[in-house]
């Protein structure tokens, strides 16, 4: 048997709808898929999500394979693929997402004689109400060579955008040596995947691939306005399971610590867009925003010092009443001259 470069991880819940035109994509050329291995975790699935996978582990026996396990949620899922895959590096692709099957060879190809710890790849977003792809890229000068942490945090605005779930592959030994438990039973998890593991990474090289395709635009996306305030609980507790990291400071490599400090503040700062602007209860969002703030100057006074301009700018977007809509519209260019004037 081929040794297998890369396992893709495949969480899927009720997936039926989906799972067909994510798991085509994979059916790469035959040279390429020889060293690819995918792997359909249905998560307690009660549609035609089983069968579907299982159909593509008979017809292709060298490639899926199919493992069911009880409903315990997009981390879960994670949690017990990382435990069956074979693959050198692994990487993740919801059930309703897709790839790019050129980029998938790319990558493929580039992860054979590659070593590092992580491997970060560009993405597209796909919305599917605008049926318009947007790609999301990283900008380095030289992305062929080998990087540390310390040197991706000098260059953050030009790889910001792909050091994301989307964005990244793992070394399969490098994440196992982890030992690490995404949350399960909650949402935003991936927030936490893209976030804690890659703190400890010792080596980052990049793929010009364009891989994983981000689809949006569905309304029973955890993304969605709705499921955001509906859902808020959930994006709590990944923070606090972010912030409880900061205890493993002293044992991360250079950047590290600057890694794990920028990404959680990102986190928290959607906190603040949610509560302070999305939820049209107004009085419970400010409670919301301020019950996070009372708890990180108990807990982490660094997070809350790296978050206090935002906080402060979104409680003055949320005091003169600015919809969601017109921040989408209005704040994306402050924020770019923010960006280069280094205040945001």
């Amino acid at each position: 048997m081929e040794e297998k470069i890369l396992s893709l991880i495949i969480p899927s819940y009720n997936a039926e709808r989906f799972l067909r035109r994510g798991l085509d994509s994979f059916l790469i050329s035959d040279g390429a898929r020889r060293h690819l291995e995918v792997w359909v975790i249905s998560d307690g699935s009660s549609d035609r999500t089983d069968e579907i996978a299982k159909s593509y582990a008979v017809q292709y026996p060298d490639v899926f394979h199919f493992f069911r396990k009880e409903n315990g949620g997009h981390g879960s899922a994670i949690n017990a693929g990382v435990k069956l895959i074979s693959g050198k590096y692994f990487k993740v692709i919801d059930a309703d997402d897709w790839v790019d099957q050129k980029g998938l060879e790319t990558l493929i190809h580039d992860l054979a004689d590659c070593d590092s710890d992580v491997v970060i790849s560009n993405y597209q977003e796909y919305d599917i109400g605008r049926d318009r792809y947007t790609p999301r890229r990283t900008e380095l000068s030289d992305d062929r060579r080998t990087y540390q942490l310390a040197e991706i945090m000098e260059e953050w605005d030009k790889v910001h955008a792909c050091m994301t779930f989307w964005g990244i592959t793992y070394r399969t030994d490098f994440y196992l040596k982890q030992n690490y438990q995404l949350l399960e039973g909650v949402f935003y998890e991936d927030q936490e995947y893209a976030t804690i593991p890659l703190s400890r990474a010792e080596s980052i090289s990049f793929s010009e691939a364009f891989v994983y395709v981000y689809r949006l635009g569905d309304v029973n996306q955890s993304v969605s306005g709705a499921n955001q305030v509906k859902r808020i609980g959930h994006l709590a507790k990944v923070i606090k399971a972010l912030q409880a990291f900061e205890s493993q400071a002293e044992q991360l490599p250079a950047g590290g610590f600057d890694y794990w400090k920028k990404k959680t503040s990102m986190v928290i700062v959607s906190f603040y867009q949610i509560t302070l602007l999305v939820n049209r209860n107004r009085v419970q969002g400010e409670k919301q925003a301020d019950q996070l703030n009372r708890w990180l100057e108990k807990t982490s006074p660094t997070l809350l010092a790296a978050v206090r301009k935002k906080y402060q700018i979104f409680m003055l977007f949320h005091r003169i009443h600015m919809s969601e809509a017109a921040y989408k519209l209005l704040v994306p260019p402050v924020l770019r001259v923010l960006r280069r004037m280094k205040v945001w």
